[in-house]
């Protein structure tokens, strides 16, 4: 069966159990059968009906052939700081053979059939170009970085122009080293938190921590990468892979019409997100989707006249 051969993780707490929602929602839409792996914190998602407790998880079939699985953690880190951790945990403890392990932020959906992403961990590291790329490869950040982990023992093994963004990885077991890698670039970074300038803007050396380790993982590692540009989640028209709900202003939050009227119209993820709500998981009540989908509706039509853009 398609997906036997991968396992997909993720990681949530809070309000975020809606984006988990419409995420598995758009796997099973594209085709994946098999196992998501949802490390979380405080209380399971209210749409989690008939969840069974085996040692330490806490499972439930959300379609057939589409199984749930939740993993409680126990870090103080900021749960996007633990994606790394929490691969490599969860695949030693529950799918050691997997061929495709992949990492996804909840506020993601799929817009791909799912073999496309197995395939494309064959050509290496699968990754995304963020919002805040090009970052040229003689960019003073990037020289700092070389700095601060030279005397850790790494160097530069490719120069990369492109920035890449934190929540997606596609890694097969022969590539598992880039994972690791990620991993302890940063701990190496978090572990410096405490003795860096509080600067909170782009100067800082890790503005985001897991993103710019990630990118970091990208040029220290020698394992092959394959980089999606901005297209890959929807950050600029014409992406066929993901749509990526950037940015503090969640979809699932918002008032579109609001936005609208001052000037902000739905984005591709908004639109997206709302083809995955309803099944086989109930992102929202049936009452509540409703409403959301008509104030979508109405942003829309606003947004025929008016926008800032």
């Amino acid at each position: 069966m398609p997906g036997d051969a991968s396992a997909i993780c993720t990681l949530f707490e809070g309000d975020y159990h809606i984006a988990l929602a419409a995420f598995i929602n758009s796997l099973h839409t594209h085709g994946y059968r098999g196992s998501v792996w949802v490390g979380y914190r405080g209380p399971l998602p209210p749409w989690a009906r008939g969840v069974v407790a085996h040692d330490g998880v806490s499972g439930f079939e959300a379609a057939a052939g589409l199984t749930v699985n939740f993993v409680l953690v126990e870090t103080k880190r900021d749960l996007t700081n633990f994606k790394p951790d929490f691969l490599i945990d969860a695949r030693r403890r529950f799918f050691p053979d997997a061929k495709s392990v992949f990492y996804f932020d909840t506020d993601i959906v799929l817009k791909c059939a799912w073999p496309f992403f197995e395939e494309w961990t064959s050509y290496g590291v699968a990754l995304c170009e963020d919002i805040n790329s090009p970052m040229p490869s003689t960019h003073p950040l990037r020289a700092r970085w070389r700095r601060f982990y030279t005397p850790s023992g790494f160097s530069v093994a490719r120069d990369l122009d492109v920035f890449l963004n934190g929540g997606f990885v596609g890694v097969t077991g022969a590539d598992w080293e880039f994972v690791e890698t990620w991993k302890r670039l940063l701990d190496l970074a978090e572990a410096a938190m405490d003795t860096l300038p509080e600067i909170r803007d782009r100067r800082h050396l890790f503005d985001k921590q897991d993103q710019d380790t990630l990118n970091l993982a990208a040029m220290f590692c020698t394992r092959p990468v394959s980089i999606a540009g901005k297209d890959g989640m929807d950050i600029v028209p014409g992406g066929f892979l993901m749509s990526h709900a950037l940015g503090d202003s969640k979809t699932w939050r918002k008032n579109f019409l609001g936005e609208a009227l001052r000037g902000y119209p739905p984005t591709s993820a908004d639109r997206q997100f709302f083809q995955h709500t309803r099944g086989p998981l109930r992102a929202f009540s049936p009452a509540t989707d409703r409403w959301k989908r008509l104030n979508l509706s109405a942003a829309c039509a606003v947004a025929r006249f008016y926008s800032r853009h």
